[in-house]
């Protein structure tokens, strides 16, 4: 899945309880800003990012908020 990827991947241990302690739920896509701290939070499920999917709104949609959070 991560493989020759550049995105970056979290796996949750038992140890940091992530989902919990950040309180996520299944596809939820958290951009956080150059300090780690959260700045978006957008669920996949109802927000399809696919450039073809609402002519491309949601897609911009994110980009923008990575974007943003990268100059914060």
């Amino acid at each position: 899945m991560i493989d020759g990827k550049v995105l970056p991947w979290a796996q949750d241990i038992p140890e940091v309880d992530v989902w919990n302690t950040w309180d996520v739920t299944i596809r939820d896509f958290v951009i956080v800003d150059r300090t780690g701290n959260e700045y978006a939070r957008v669920n996949l499920t109802p927000m399809n990012p696919d450039p073809n999917f609402t002519c491309g709104e949601n897609y911009q949609r994110l980009k923008d908020l990575i974007l943003a959070a990268r100059d914060r």
